[in-house]
């Protein structure tokens, strides 16, 4: 079955905060990254194409990448990074990120919420250029839409 939505856990690092212990903006953008690929290797594949098949030596720009944020992350805090499919076309994935703080108590909240719009591209041999491309049916297929219910911009928490 096609996977829709996975979460990873982190702690935040000193080195991702500011003079105040807050979390630096820059960082959500690591963390979404991060959790975007350890979806990627859950289901089987990397973003990097050493591990693709012959003919899906594919890349994965991104298009768009935003985040709001809620409340501040603080050093050492525990929280969740949520990442969850909005959208599987032909060529692109469009992904909402949320990020939780929380202990599983029911309290969890959102700190921030990110987007992502990720484009599958192919280098063309002869000219070098890279050019957008369909995503490989073996990555596609392992790949689904969340349902509507699901998407951040639907909960309310």
């Amino acid at each position: 079955m096609p996977a829709s939505s996975h979460t990873i856990q982190r702690r935040v690092q000193f080195a991702e905060t500011d003079a105040a212990g807050i979390v630096h903006f820059s960082e959500f953008f690591r963390s979404m990254e991060e959790a975007e690929h350890d979806f990627y290797r859950s289901l089987g594949f990397s973003v990097f194409p050493h591990e693709a098949l012959p003919g899906e030596e594919v890349g994965w720009p991104r298009v768009h990448a935003s985040c709001d944020y809620r409340a501040p992350l603080r050093f050492e805090e525990v929280f969740a990074v949520e990442v969850i499919v909005e959208a599987v076309r032909a060529r692109s994935i469009r992904f909402q990120i949320g990020f939780w703080k929380g202990e599983g108590d029911g309290t969890a909240c959102w700190r921030s919420v990110g987007r992502l719009a990720i484009a599958c591209v192919r280098r063309d041999a002869e000219t070098g250029k890279m050019g957008a491309s369909e995503i490989p049916e073996r990555i596609r297929g392992k790949i689904a839409p969340a349902p509507t219910e699901s998407l951040l911009s639907n909960r309310n928490p």
